[in-house]
């Protein structure tokens, strides 16, 4: 799906030099053209029809899986796509393998992202563990500490001197 994001991210135009252009129903032939080149090994090169063909073939992929999406979640009378909604259409447009791929890149990033959830719960819990009278002494302590270190450097705390006039 990251794929799918990157392809799909507005190029700036640069309407004297028709670089970043696209055609209406492909993707921007730059992503496109980026993706190829990272693809082919070194000694490979294309023609720059290539790129364009790419972008209108993957566009209408897109949208040929985006419509079979929208109808599994209209028949479900949902209103926003979901993932098992993109992964259902790949299965009935034939392929299988891609939807399986794909699966495996969105089990791998609720994975990492349950994992995160998880530290910071830890986090939030560990302090949560201390009673109420446990976490007042912390502050008187932390408290008294500031005091100390600003008499030890002479300095008053902020707002504690002169009123500042208005002008």
């Amino acid at each position: 799906f990251k794929l799918i994001n990157f392809l799909m991210e507005p190029e700036p135009r640069d309407s004297e030099s028709g670089a970043g252009a696209s055609s209406s129903d492909g993707l921007p032939r730059a992503a496109v053209a980026k993706l190829v080149k990272e693809r082919l090994p070194p000694h490979l090169r294309t023609k720059p029809d290539v790129a364009a063909l790419l972008s209108e073939m993957a566009g209408e992929f897109l949208q040929m899986l985006t419509s079979e999406a929208n109808e599994a979640a209209s028949a479900e009378k949902k209103k926003t796509l979901s993932e098992a909604h993109l992964l259902g259409a790949l299965r009935k447009l034939g392929y299988p393998q891609l939807a399986a791929e794909c699966e495996a890149v969105g089990e791998a990033e609720h994975g990492a992202q349950a994992a995160a959830k998880a530290r910071k719960r830890k986090l939030k819990g560990a302090a949560s563990t201390l009673s109420t009278e446990e976490l007042l002494a912390e502050q008187q302590r932390l408290f008294a500490g500031a005091r100390e270190r600003l008499q030890a450097g002479g300095g008053e705390p902020p707002g504690a001197g002169a009123p500042e006039t208005g002008g």
